[in-house]
């Protein structure tokens, strides 16, 4: 698994790439609470690279939502069979805000389109 982080004014998005799983979730973790201590408005995490999520990342990016209920917006970006599909089946579109773009997430935390940096 690689992590990128990149911003969109202060929306942080934590870009994942390859296989969260019982080994990778805990630097994927790391990596999420260090963004939420910045001051940051909205925190998104971009599973679009990802193409396998255990139920350990799942349990994760529940865990970061409720954490960052309190301060900052959360979302995540998912799409198709490794990422969509478990949190849909799961029930989780009810509890998590779960954008198929990029985009569309920026634009439901207050960002702009297009507009992300490194």
């Amino acid at each position: 698994m690689t992590l990128s982080t990149a911003r969109n004014g202060s929306v942080a998005v934590l870009s994942v790439n390859g296989e969260v799983d019982m080994t990778s979730a805990p630097l994927l973790e790391k990596e999420a609470l260090g963004l939420l201590d910045e001051s940051i408005t909205g925190l998104i995490v971009d599973l679009s690279g990802v193409d396998f999520l255990a139920s350990m990342g799942i349990a994760l990016l529940v865990e970061l939502s409720k954490r960052a209920a309190d301060s900052v917006g959360f979302a995540v970006v998912a799409q198709g069979s490794a990422t969509a599909r478990p949190l849909e089946l799961l029930g989780l579109g009810e509890v998590l805000a779960i954008h198929p773009k990029l985009d569309d997430a920026l634009v439901g935390l207050g960002g702009t389109p297009n507009g992300v940096s490194e």
